[in-house]
């Protein structure tokens, strides 16, 4: 969430919010826990390599039919 959050002020802005909504979806569903195969399968990220730590995140094919149903 933190690096969601960081992502608000980039030019990714859309793909954060996005998954931002996926997020609590699934922690509303999951009982306040997100489980990792569920977040990986919705959403992709990437790496922008050493020595930098970022990663940009944005909802996979899935996760925007995911978004599609919740809305």
């Amino acid at each position: 969430m933190i690096r969601l959050k960081h992502q608000l002020t980039t030019e990714h802005k859309k793909d954060a919010e996005d998954c931002i909504e996926i997020y609590n979806k699934l922690k509303e569903i999951g009982d306040g826990k997100i489980w990792e195969s569920n977040w990986t399968s919705l959403t992709d990220v990437t790496f922008k390599g050493f020595p930098s730590d970022k990663r940009t995140y944005k909802p996979s094919d899935v996760g925007y039919i995911f978004l599609k149903g919740i809305r």
